[in-house]
């Protein structure tokens, strides 16, 4: 059983984990950083955005959008899934837990996940129906209450498609689970692992993400060998901008553009 109440410490190697996907106790005065709930502030935000712009490269407010996105999605469901599906405890990943850093050297991203509160609740159960809405409660709280919040804000700020936005969290999601989770986790976790990954997936999962539909699934593709490709990849539906941010232009290996681009040669 667990109590929501309960608070309990990360163990010293389990910190060690989480730290490398960016997991740190936040500390006032931060240099470029800021408290994440105010992003949903019309003016901070943008101000906000418009210092990385040209640190990132982005030719504007909308490519900056998408790739912040991308790096905040990493750093905040990194510590979270990993600590819950490998270790049974459930980090506070909500908006007003979190702080935003944004320091990028030569366009490569410094930032870390500040937490306020990094206890965290711990399941020790064999009741599957107790995990499940602990888990819910875990989940809600970094999607409906974080980046759901942030998808839509950035979505009405800045006019960047909403599926580009959910699919840079979906592509996120894959590979936490698939290149670190399912890649690390004890044997004796695997099949739990599965099952949360599962339920992200399963399109009647939609209450955690404050919406009438699962916004990841709809990106999940099986793998392919493509024109570009030495190993199959998940080709995604929308590009997320990247290209334009570097010189010269560089696609992320799942990008549909050179792909049609590929394609198009070989039907001359």
């Amino acid at each position: 059983m667990f109590e929501q109440d309960d608070k309990y410490e990360l163990l010293t190697d389990e910190w060690e984990v989480l730290a490398a996907f960016g997991l740190k106790s936040y500390q006032q005065d931060e240099p470029l950083a800021i408290d994440s709930r105010q992003l949903l502030d019309d003016a901070l935000c943008l101000e906000t955005l418009q210092k990385i712009m040209p640190e990132l490269g982005a030719p504007n407010i909308k490519v900056t959008a998408s790739l912040v996105i991308k790096r905040m999605a990493f750093l905040t469901l990194a510590p979270v899934l990993y600590a819950m599906s490998s270790f049974d405890k459930g980090l506070d990943g909500s908006l007003e837990n979190s702080v935003f850093e944004y320091p990028l050297d030569n366009r490569i991203w410094q930032s870390k996940m500040p937490l306020k509160d990094t206890s965290v609740s711990v399941w020790n159960s064999s009741n599957k129906e107790s995990r499940d809405t602990w888990r819910d409660g875990i989940l809600t709280k970094v999607f409906a209450g974080h980046l759901t919040l942030l998808v839509e804000h950035f979505y009405r700020l800045t006019k960047v498609s909403r599926r580009v936005l959910w699919e840079n969290v979906a592509v996120r999601v894959f590979s936490i689970y698939e290149q670190r989770i399912l890649a690390s986790v004890s044997e004796e976790k695997r099949e739990t692992a599965e099952a949360d990954y599962a339920y992200l997936l399963d399109k009647s999962t939609t209450e955690l993400f404050g919406l009438n539909e699962n916004p990841l699934t709809m990106f999940y593709r099986d793998k392919q060998l493509t024109a570009l490709s030495e190993n199959p990849v998940r080709v995604r539906r929308t590009c997320c901008f990247y290209y334009q941010a570097t010189e010269p232009p560089v696609y992320c290996g799942s990008c549909p553009l050179p792909l049609k681009k590929a394609n198009s040669s070989l039907k001359k």
